[in-house]
């Protein structure tokens, strides 16, 4: 394997792990900021509704996005074996 190959690779493992974290990211964020709305409007300001809140959701993320992130990093794997070991 060449460096061209190697660096092409590694950018292609970095953005995967990247669009593979995105979802729970962005709900976790979504979450976070209709909570927080909820708590200023209502004025609760207990530390743990946002937490246990924030954890639900990004489990319910986790357990829909798994196949498709599971799909993909098979994918790649076996891009990278193939790259790796030529026949």
């Amino acid at each position: 394997m060449d460096v061209e190959t190697l660096t092409r690779m590694t950018t292609q493992a970095l953005l995967l792990c990247m669009y593979i974290s995105l979802p729970v990211v962005f709900v976790a964020a979504g979450v976070g900021l209709v909570i927080s709305f909820i708590q200023a409007i209502t004025s609760i300001q207990d530390a743990s509704i946002p937490h246990g809140v924030k954890l639900l959701a990004v489990v319910i993320t986790l357990l829909i996005a798994a196949p498709w992130a599971s799909a993909s990093l098979l994918r790649f794997m076996k891009q990278v074996i193939i790259t790796a070991i030529p026949s």
